[in-house]
């Protein structure tokens, strides 16, 4: 007789209502005293900046450490993976990554070409060959390393010590499999809050996008109200996607996302300056990795730039707060694959595919600035993100249907990062669940619904610097159970290995 699954309320109940007191709270601080908010954050980022690097970077050293070690021949059970290569590479990369890649690869590199980093001259020469090197960098190696260190932890204790539970606080053993603590439970509250907020940067960052397309193809003006029924309607189509279950929802969209970007991006390459690009993007490669090193310890105490602040620690930081989550998304797809195999698989096919869209991305736009044809730091300066994107989507050949592609392309991105979480934090919040069981259609239908609430509140509240400090509050209890997490990890896989258990 199939065991029935339960929802465990100690966890759900309070994980929402806390979901719930964080986006009035967004609303109060908002309308009273927007200082508040920036003050916050640039308290943590100044104080705890430095910590988030070293803690990006020692995981990159555990995993080259795990790779040429005997933990990386451990097996994550006894069975043959359950997805093709290409299929579990499409999935761990769009359910991963998002519609934001779509939304930072057109205009990021802007940023750092109008306020560069290392006290590089404004819109200098130098300021052009780092910018859409950073971008690289910002998604690349150092993110993605944190989303596999988690996956392979949890795929460790579920796959291989067997414990009945996808739950980090069982990994991180505030709790075990039988006896469930106080501190076990808030630890997965602290978890599925801080995947909220993670998802929230992203709704929030997409949906005025989608907005600003609908403009340029139908002439609708965009309003809040129109942008809440975008993420509403949204959170219908992941809905549907999460109720659905990996096999019909997630990995369907994600091998046809995958298909889309490609030729979305290789369009971008045949219709710009296509030799300008390519060879950006050889360079941008040895850019990166010259200063690989240096940006990933980059504070800047002496020029107090606050580049650093405001862009690599909101990165680790965003990254940070998807990690438990995207690691158990990407454990629960990769059981009969090795340690080995997740993290070269994570860390290296997530980093290049980023970089391919971003170099690519971020060149064409970049092109058009150095040549004349389109001011983007002047848009971005008078209109605004969104705007800028629009001009630069109407540069190309058959612009109307490149923005309609770039609209479907947001959706299914988005879409599978958003059912891929909701997905997981039903897992999370099932009591126990066995290698192939799937948490009940209602639990994941009601993270859907939950998880929309906070990124509803931001499009009302509005304003980059406030996205950028949902994502840091998430990420700040998750760095203290993370450390934890992977220390346990590291004692207990040596001693199994040492033992021959």
């Amino acid at each position: 007789m199939k065991e029935k699954l339960s929802i465990d309320r100690q966890i759900v109940i309070p994980s929402v209502l806390l979901i719930i007191i964080l986006s009035v709270s967004f609303l109060f601080f908002n309308y009273k005293d927007k200082g508040i908010l920036e003050n916050i954050f640039n308290f943590v980022t100044e104080y705890l900046g430095g910590g988030y690097l070293i803690f990006i970077f020692s995981i990159i050293l555990l995993l080259i450490y795990i790779v040429f070690t005997k933990i990386g021949d451990i097996k994550l059970g006894s069975f043959e993976p359950e997805h093709s290569t290409l299929s579990w590479i499409s999935m761990l990369f769009c359910a991963c990554i998002g519609s934001s890649i779509l939304y930072w690869g057109l205009i990021e590199w802007a940023y750092y070409f109008m306020s560069p980093p290392f006290g590089m001259k404004k819109m200098s020469s130098g300021a052009a060959e780092a910018s859409v090197a950073y971008t690289m960098f910002h998604w690349g190696i150092s993110g993605w390393a944190s989303y596999s260190i988690a996956a392979v932890i949890i795929g460790y204790y579920f796959y291989v010590k067997k414990i009945p539970s996808f739950k980090i606080s069982v990994s991180c053993k505030f709790s075990d499999q039988k006896n469930e603590s106080i501190a076990g439970k808030i630890v997965d509250i602290f978890i599925i809050t801080g995947l909220v907020c993670g998802v929230a940067v992203s709704v929030t960052l997409g949906t005025p996008m989608i907005s600003e397309g609908l403009k340029e193809l139908f002439g609708i003006q965009p309003t809040v109200a129109g942008n809440i029924m975008i993420a509403i309607f949204w959170a219908g189509l992941f809905a549907t996607s999460a109720v659905s279950g990996i096999d019909k929802g997630i990995k369907l969209l994600s091998n046809i996302n995958s298909i889309m970007v490609v030729c979305f991006a290789l369009f971008f390459l045949l219709a710009g300056s296509t030799t300008f690009i390519l060879n950006n993007t050889v360079n941008s490669i040895g850019y990166m990795f010259q200063n690989f090193i240096k940006m990933s310890f980059y504070t800047d105490p002496v020029g107090k730039s606050s580049f650093p602040q405001q862009w690599t620690i909101f990165y680790w930081a965003w990254w940070i707060s998807y990690m438990p989550i995207m690691g158990l998304f990407i454990a629960n797809i990769s059981k009969g694959r090795t340690i080995r195999q997740v993290v070269v698989g994570t860390t290296v096919f997530g980093s290049m595919g980023c970089w391919f869209l971003q170099s690519i991305f971020g060149s064409y736009a970049l092109s058009l600035q150095i040549s004349g044809q389109l001011d983007t730091v002047g848009i971005i300066n008078k209109h605004g993100n969104y705007t800028a994107i629009m001009a630069i989507l109407n540069t190309l050949p058959y612009s109307k249907i490149a923005i309609a592609v770039f609209i479907i392309l947001s959706f299914i991105f988005l879409t599978t990062t958003c059912d891929s979480s909701a997905y997981i934090l039903a897992t999370i919040s099932t009591r126990k669940i066995k290698i192939g069981q799937e948490p009940t259609k209602v639990s994941r239908l009601l993270w859907s619904i939950a998880i929309i609430i906070l990124p509803v509140v931001l499009l009302i509240v509005g304003g980059i610097n406030t996205v950028k400090l949902v994502s840091v509050l998430g990420s700040v209890p998750l760095l203290i159970i993370l450390l934890k997490m992977i220390v346990n990890f590291i004692k207990d896989v040596k001693k199994d290995i040492n033992t021959g258990g």
